[in-house]
């Protein structure tokens, strides 16, 4: 793109249609990626340590009964809870799309002798079975990814999910709270500039901005990159899907899974559940 396409853009955009995602696949974007999942700076890629560690010990204690389970961690990045869950003496297998991010969490499972299996592909399209037909225990999307994809993805991801849970496994769901993805009508578009980061290793600009889809609840993000040097522009698009907690039991319901209930975080603790977040827990 150039700046004159900027300028001449549509609007609003067409949720999906510019791109399912930020190209976590993308090796050279992944790299970046996992240097803000790893940082203990802040808690946008993943949590710091110490939450992720309140998280991990609820879902042993809460969810598992502190028993050792078959878990399959979809998103699960770096590998952050798997490596947790294994030590605790659970089997784990995390299914991801960013390819730094798998290699790192295979680099440290074998460093640390943690017996857990990776797997780089889109959960979308990956079998869940990685290698067996052994079920699970507990099926685990968190961090408001469920909410990155279309219903009809989103339901495919859920009829997947039941399908290698063994019967009275659990399914836990971190999704967004309905108002979190409402954009504040007062900063919907957004600039800053960098030296390098996750855009581009190179100064850059980035302009965001934000469209509201109220009559289908879907949130649309476009970022577009500005290199100091060229001028060229790169534009990334993100849409996300917002859900009312009816809807959430209705999507739910209709994959088969029963027993839904929502709770206020991981660890019920608002320092690990931040507000734009909840959790939420179903049963086949």
């Amino acid at each position: 793109m150039n700046l004159a396409e900027i300028v001449q853009r549509t609007n609003p955009p067409l949720p999906w249609q510019e791109g399912d995602n930020i190209p976590w696949s993308e090796p050279d974007f992944s790299r970046r990626m996992l240097a803000e999942h790893l940082t203990q700076a802040h808690d946008r890629a993943s949590r710091r340590s110490h939450l992720i560690d309140a998280h991990v010990n609820w879902i042993h204690e809460q969810l598992l009964g502190q028993k050792p389970s078959r878990i399959l961690d979809l998103g699960c990045g770096p590998g952050l809870y798997c490596q947790r869950l294994a030590t605790l003496g659970h089997q784990c297998t995390g299914i991801d799309y960013s390819p730094a991010s798998v290699d790192y969490a295979q680099l440290q499972a074998q460093q640390q002798n943690l017996s857990i299996r990776y797997l780089h592909a889109d959960i979308r399209f990956a079998a869940y079975f990685a290698g067996d037909d052994e079920e699970y225990d507990l099926v685990m999307l968190l961090f408001g990814e469920f909410n990155v994809f279309s219903r009809a993805d989103a339901a495919q991801i859920l009829a997947k999910s039941l399908a290698v849970l063994r019967p009275g496994g659990l399914l836990l769901l971190e999704t967004h709270r309905y108002s979190s993805l409402i954009p504040n009508p007062q900063a919907r578009n957004t600039w800053f500039s960098s030296s390098g980061g996750l855009f581009s290793p190179l100064p850059h600009f980035v302009l965001m901005e934000e469209s509201w889809e109220q009559q289908v609840s879907i949130l649309t993000r476009r970022y577009y990159v500005i290199d100091t040097t060229t001028a060229v522009v790169t534009r990334y698009a993100q849409s996300m899907q917002a859900y009312r907690f009816d809807e959430y039991q209705a999507i739910l319901s209709n994959s088969g899974f029963t027993a839904v209930a929502i709770v206020a975080g991981l660890a019920h603790d608002r320092i690990c559940a931040p507000p734009e977040f909840h959790a939420i827990v179903a049963r086949k």
